[in-house]
């Protein structure tokens, strides 16, 4: 049975009247649900869609007001990372145009501990080319990485890093000043070691069209589940869609790109 989401509907007419009061006590009625950030994210991906689209002047616009609405949760960060995955590049400059700037967003994830999500604004970091020379923001997260023994998210950060330079200088240098090493280095202590396929690895696009990338989010997507896209069905309706029946099996079937970078389908 396919169910419908209404929550998302529902927010976006309250934050439309500006009644943020009634938005937030209809949320707090489903703060228990695990699925309550995506109806979350649902609703941030359906405005920045449209207005991108519709180019709205400023005073008629609704997305600053639902980034405002996002803020109030704990998720919010994540959120707006998960709402990148799922949308094209030319999306990105209309949402970040309401939001602090993309370095700030990365360090606020660092601080907190949410390393995943640290890692998906590296990638819009690097989109829009605001990366720094020196790489410290990469390397400051594979420290935090390495200290966690996340080696799934080092494993995704090395194939970043040769995505960037396929000569494979830049990760060298990295891992030297992060003291990883590989097995065959050091075959004896796994507990700082990973490994990653190189052949997975390819050179991400840099064509722009009209000041943004050409090309399609790389990988933007690949960390969702169907539930939204089974919601656009008949039958019941229920504030998380059906999310909640297929979270399990979506949750057997993440994708290896820890963060979502989907460097695999990157192309010169």
């Amino acid at each position: 049975m396919q169910t419908h989401l209404f929550l998302p509907a529902l927010l976006r007419d309250h934050l439309a009247q500006y009644n943020h009061p009634a938005a937030l006590h209809l949320s707090h009625h489903y703060q228990q649900l695990q699925y309550l950030p995506h109806a979350l994210e649902i609703l941030l991906h359906e405005v920045l869609d449209e207005e991108v689209d519709t180019q709205p002047p400023p005073e008629q616009a609704l997305l600053p007001s639902v980034l405002s609405f996002l803020s109030s949760f704990p998720q919010y960060l994540d959120i707006v990372v998960q709402c990148t995955r799922k949308t094209e590049v030319r999306s990105w400059r209309t949402l970040f145009s309401n939001l602090p700037p993309p370095e700030e967003l990365f360090e606020e994830s660092l601080q907190r501990g949410n390393l995943k999500t640290a890692g998906g604004y590296l990638l819009v970091l690097h989109t829009f080319e605001e990366l720094r020379p020196t790489g410290d923001q990469v390397v400051r997260l594979l420290k935090r990485a390495k200290a966690e023994q996340d080696w799934e998210l080092c494993k995704e950060l090395a194939r970043f890093l040769m995505a960037l330079d396929e000569s494979g200088a830049t990760l060298r240098s990295t891992l030297e000043l992060v003291e990883l090493k590989t097995p065959s280095a050091e075959p004896d202590r796994a507990q700082s070691h990973f490994t990653f396929d190189a052949t997975r690895l390819n050179i991400p696009v840099r064509g722009r069209s009209n000041g943004h990338r050409s090309e399609s989010s790389p990988g933007l997507g690949d960390s969702f589940t169907s539930s939204d896209q089974g919601s656009r069905g008949s039958g019941s309706v229920s504030p998380a869609g059906d999310a909640v029946s297929q979270g399990n099996a979506a949750a057997q079937q993440e994708p290896r790109d820890y963060f979502g970078l989907g460097l695999g389908r990157m192309r010169r």
